[in-house]
């Protein structure tokens, strides 16, 4: 049985919060990248090792792909959060417990997509930060905020599946 759209599952206010952050990240960034286009060197860092090192360097062009990237995301997972029943799930949905497993998947795909969101947006920020000749200071926050977008809904599926 596949599961109905969300048209009769309501969001979450938590997603709600989540998408009004998302989608003002989203402005914030293009907005931060126009106000700064002018001060940003013609070369900039594109590439980075595991502890923040350069490994090369591309035109600042490059910088527009990422809100492409966020843009494209967004309105990619925002379609598979309108329609669950466009997306596979791993166990058979019963009645009794589908609308409880479409709400659970709605929901990490809203995670995951806000998640993206300000992962990219602190990429921009970082390498217009170094660009501009100051130190790295986000490498780390970046690395948490990766395993966070992988560890975190893989929790929640493992506790969900625990308690059936």
């Amino acid at each position: 049985m596949k599961p109905q759209s969300t048209n009769s599952i309501e969001k979450t206010l938590i997603m709600h919060i989540m998408d009004t952050f998302g989608f003002g990240l989203f402005v914030a960034t293009l907005a931060y990248l126009s106000f700064n286009w002018s001060t940003i060197p013609a070369q900039i860092p594109t590439y980075f090792g595991l502890k923040g090192e350069i490994h090369r360097y591309g035109s600042k062009w490059e910088l527009l792909l990422f809100p492409i990237i966020i843009f494209l995301t967004g309105a990619a997972l925002q379609l598979l959060e309108k329609h669950p029943d466009w997306h596979y799930f791993p166990i058979k949905i019963t009645d009794t417990k589908m609308e409880q497993e479409v709400k659970q998947s709605v929901f990490m795909i809203s995670f995951i997509k806000n998640m993206s969101s300000l992962l990219l947006a602190l990429l921009i920020w970082e390498t217009i930060h170094i660009a501009q000749g100051n130190n790295a200071e986000l490498e780390g926050v970046i690395w948490l905020l990766v395993a966070t977008i992988i560890i975190l809904p893989t929790i929640m599926t493992v506790i969900s599946a625990l308690k059936e």
